[in-house]
């Protein structure tokens, strides 16, 4: 079982190896959080042509070879040819975290269907027993939780910095940060006016 985590891949290596609709996929998600993306392929699609001209990937136009992998951070193994997804496999330093495309399973890491409101990201995965029912989940989640959770959120997060330095007891700052989650706050009126009431502390 795969424990879920938030890692941060700004400034991580990341290389794939493949370059079709697979690799394509994974590249554009990838590219929202990291700004190493190598992509190992002897073609690639549309897609990926795209990425390399908005400077999120680089593409190295070659088969792939055990060096590529040395130094990465993360590597997703993403071609049409199961005797070159072993070999990435098996070239993966012991430090270094492994996606397998077509078979989460083989891997370390594998991709959730996520989406976002701001600051608050909500993941899901049946670790590739059905991606259909992960895919249903993530859109019921949505009506759950609408685009109003934007102003939401970056609210939650500007009281939380405020509130943080007041010259309150430990206890007082967690009764009002657990006060403006209450669904009431979601009213953009409501924040402001907390907002306000906030700055008649000295």
């Amino acid at each position: 079982m795969k424990m879920p985590l938030l890692i941060d891949l700004t400034h991580k290596k990341v290389v794939i190896v493949g370059g079709g609709k697979v690799a394509s996929r994974k590249a554009q998600t990838l590219s929202n959080y990291s700004q190493h993306i190598i992509v190992i392929s002897p073609t690639i699609n549309d897609a990926i042509q795209v990425l390399i001209k908005q400077h999120k990937v680089v593409w190295k136009r070659k088969q792939f070879e055990v060096g590529d992998v040395e130094h990465a951070d993360f590597v997703v193994a993403a071609t049409n040819q199961p005797e070159v997804n072993k070999q990435v496999q098996q070239a993966i330093p012991k430090h270094t975290l492994f996606n397998h495309a077509s078979e989460a399973e083989s891997g370390d890491v594998s991709f959730p269907s996520t989406f976002n409101r701001d600051r608050l990201s909500i993941s899901v995965s049946t670790d590739g027993a059905s991606p259909k029912l992960t895919k249903n989940i993530i859109e019921q989640l949505k009506v759950l939780y609408p685009s109003s959770y934007v102003p939401f959120i970056q609210f939650l997060y500007t009281s939380r910095q405020i509130i943080k330095r007041l010259n309150i007891s430990h206890k007082q700052q967690q009764r009002l940060l657990m006060q403006i989650t209450e669904i009431e706050y979601l009213d953009i009126a409501k924040q402001q006016q907390f907002l306000e009431w906030l700055k008649t502390f000295k």
